[in-house]
């Protein structure tokens, strides 16, 4: 071997025993890189095939059963192949064992196939050159992979961050790992050919780009790890009011971090810059931050996000209903869980309320409200329609007609995440189910026993039960006077008393039903701020009831609170007995030529009580409405497919209000005070920190930076 074939030992030494082998072994250096190249081509297909591969979902758990309100005789639409989930990380790696594959296999087939150079000092550098090449370009494409991974499992870095999942830790620390493995093959690939940088000016060129490249890439890797560090460790908000304006109370935290399913926020707000809704946003972005991750925020534009607006829309009627109102700029849409049943809708008005003569800000209160009802997710409210005295059946199968039947106000209820269930009770020793959350009962045709009445009854008293009573009016026999409900008793140890004659309206103009009757909401509801009334008031201001019948109020009962809901709004008269439809016209004639006649049938402008709401001093208790029409299927199937009538919301708000949902003093969250900044008198302002304090500074930084010059100038 010739005498300068040695490189002289040094630092540009490392890896010579590398640069040796492949001078010497060109061969079999070659087959080892095609051998590599063969792998590689290997987890190519491997990955490719499982991108490409169709998942088997296999047979479904539960047989699919027919949705009654879905026309059976509608074709069933074909059924789409189901996507991978995992198609973009197998694709990512496919494409980038293939590249690998192709570099590894043409440096292995130009070390087979050319016969090299002769000189020894030659076949060095041509190995270094070669194993700067293969190992730069094999790192530089694992670094990249790693970048793409790390870019979309991102979302496992932001539940590891949120959540403090360990099991999301491996997607976030898999790409570090590639990016650091990656960074270390180019590291070692560029150390053997060092020892040419001062002879080779492309060497040179490639191994300082190659030094710059991964110094920038360690810096970024530190940047990013002490970041993560950070996040954890040290919060991101920072409240510098002086009232802590932006600050959570306790309850509101301790909610957040306990919610055990994911509950999304959809914003539809104004774009304008005021302050109500600029803090409504500040308090939703607070709520994910104070969440682990359980709560998301997704702000949606009536202009740029109208295609999904009009989604929601549909898929939850309140939004739709509040979103139409005239005094609603916005709304919030709170969803729970993944399938996103369970919903509330809070309008941009309820956030602001005025307290004595100051505008406060309630947006917590009001959210935590929601959220609590939200985030019970241990099993669904259960509401029983009892169904053995020819009440409104529930039954999709039930051959009664439309009007007898409550069908479509079962799945309104149960698309807001009820389990509504119907009772027939027992002949011997009745009783209510223990997980009854609700009693309903719509328009019996058959008297309820005593016995009936006392299970109820025993449900209220003894386990807090709740009561909606929508009590219709049945003619009695023959058709004379009015069926007794059974309730009577009951519902009298209640404070409510169910009329027993028949309420028709007197038509006034030509748009007048005599069997239709205006109800309204009572100034007595209003005055209350009830829940009920405020939700549905702020929609529609009357809603028809068909041949209601009177709810009245009394005080004989001192434990319970009787407060008239709604009432009649136009002219009406009370018959004993329902008169036959070919005399209705003719009876109505005679009410107004005979004004003796007319003040026999107890003709009233307005104010006749139609439903009534009880509670135990604040806790609901039951409702009673004079009518059952409005929630039969003939009024469901008038509204369209997507929207139900307004009267369900009326009931669906009804039941949530039995149920309980804590109002916003109740939760113990104060309101935030808005206070403005009044500029002091300038007599009081001391101005010594405003103009030492800068001179200061600024004599500091001088004679620092002549001191400087002066100790490298003295160097």
């Amino acid at each position: 071997m010739e005498p300068n074939s040695q490189t002289p030992p040094g630092p540009h030494a490392i890896g010579q025993s590398l640069v040796e082998y492949v001078r010497l072994n060109r061969q079999n250096a070659g087959i080892l890189l095609s051998g590599l190249s063969i792998l590689l081509l290997a987890v190519a297909v491997f990955l490719a095939l499982k991108a490409f591969r169709t998942p088997d979902t296999g047979p479904p758990d539960k047989p699919l059963t027919a949705d009654p309100l879905q026309d059976p005789d509608k074709p069933e639409l074909p059924k789409l192949a189901p996507k991978n989930p995992a198609q973009g990380d197998y694709t990512v790696g496919w494409i980038g064992a293939l590249m690998g594959c192709l570099v590894a296999l043409a440096a292995g087939a130009w070390l087979m196939v050319t016969p090299g150079p002769a000189k020894d000092t030659a076949q060095r550098s041509e190995a270094r050159q070669l194993l700067l090449a293969v190992g730069g370009l094999l790192g530089a494409l694992l670094i990249v992979l790693g970048v793409a991974y790390f870019y979309l499992w991102s979302e496992s870095l932001t539940k590891w961050l949120d959540t403090s999942e360990t099991r999301e830790l491996r997607w976030v620390l898999i790409p570090l790992m590639m990016v650091i493995l990656g960074a270390g093959i180019v590291f070692l690939a560029i150390q053997p050919a060092r020892a040419e940088e001062r002879n080779n000016a492309t060497v040179r060129r490639l191994v300082y780009g190659s030094n710059f490249a991964l110094t920038i890439l360690l810096l970024l890797v530190v940047l990013v790890v002490s970041n993560i560090l950070i996040a954890i460790r040290v919060p991101n908000k920072l409240d510098a009011t002086a009232t802590g304006f932006y600050e959570f109370s306790e309850p509101t935290t301790r909610l957040l971090s306990n919610m055990k399913e994911p509950v999304t926020a959809y914003a539809v707000l104004p774009e304008e810059a005021s302050r109500d809704i600029s803090d409504m946003r500040q308090l939703l972005m607070a709520f994910q931050d104070a969440s682990l991750g359980k709560f998301r925020v997704k702000f949606l534009s009536e202009t740029t996000n109208r295609t999904d607006l009009n989604t929601l829309r549909a898929k939850y009627p309140q939004l739709d209903l509040t979103l139409s109102q005239r005094t609603v700029a916005g709304a919030i849409l709170l969803t729970a869980g993944e399938d996103e049943k369970r919903h509330a809708v809070i309008p941009d008005t309820e956030f602001a309320a005025v307290q004595g003569n100051k505008q406060v800000f309630q947006g917590e209160a009001r959210m935590f409200r929601e959220l609590v009802i939200l985030a019970d997710t241990d099993t669904k409210p259960v509401v029983y329609f009892t169904q053995s005295n020819g009440e409104f059946s529930i039954s999709a199968t039930d051959e009664a007609p439309d009007d007898r039947k409550a069908t479509r106000l079962k799945a309104y209820l149960e698309k807001n995440y009820l389990d509504v269930r119907p009772l027939t009770f027992a002949r011997e020793n009745p009783t209510v189910p223990t997980d009854a959350a609700v009693v309903v009962i719509v328009e019996p045709q058959t008297p309820i026993s005593p016995e009936v009445a006392a299970a109820i009854r025993k449900y209220i008293a003894e386990r807090k039960g709740k009561l909606l009573v929508l009590a219709g009016i049945v003619p009695g026999p023959g058709n004379a006077g009015v069926m007794k409900t059974g309730l009577e008793d009951m519902l009298k140890e209640l404070n409510v008393l169910l009329g027993n004659r028949f309420v028709y309206n007197f038509p006034v103009d030509r748009e007048s039903r005599p069997l239709q009757t205006i109800a309204g909401f009572t100034e007595a509801s209003a005055k209350a701020r009830n829940e009920v009334a405020l939700s549905i008031a702020k929609a529609v201001r009357s809603l028809p009831m068909r041949l209601p019948r009177e709810v009245a109020t009394t005080t004989a009962n001192p434990a319970f609170q009787a407060m008239p809901l709604l009432a009649s709004l136009g002219v009406t008269w009370v018959e004993d007995d329902r008169i036959p439809d070919a005399k209705l016209v003719e009876t109505i004639r005679q009410i107004t030529r005979d004004q003796k006649y007319a003040f026999s049938r107890d003709l009233t402008d307005g104010n006749r009580s139609l439903a009534v709401l009880v509670s135990e001093k604040t806790t609901p208790v039951a409702a009673v409405y004079g009518n059952a029409s409005f929630v039969s299927d003939v009024v469901g199937k008038q509204g369209s497919p997507d929207s139900a009538p307004i009267t369900f919301d009326l009931i669906g708000v009804t039941i949530d209000w039995l149920r309980g949902r804590p109002s916003i003093a109740a939760s113990g969250i104060e309101a935030k005070k808005y206070s403005e900044y009044q500029f002091p008198q300038p007599s009081t302002v001391d101005t010594t920190r405003l103009v030492w304090l800068p001179l200061g500074l600024t004599f500091l930084v001088v004679v620092g930076f002549g001191m400087g010059v002066w100790i490298v100038r003295r160097k």
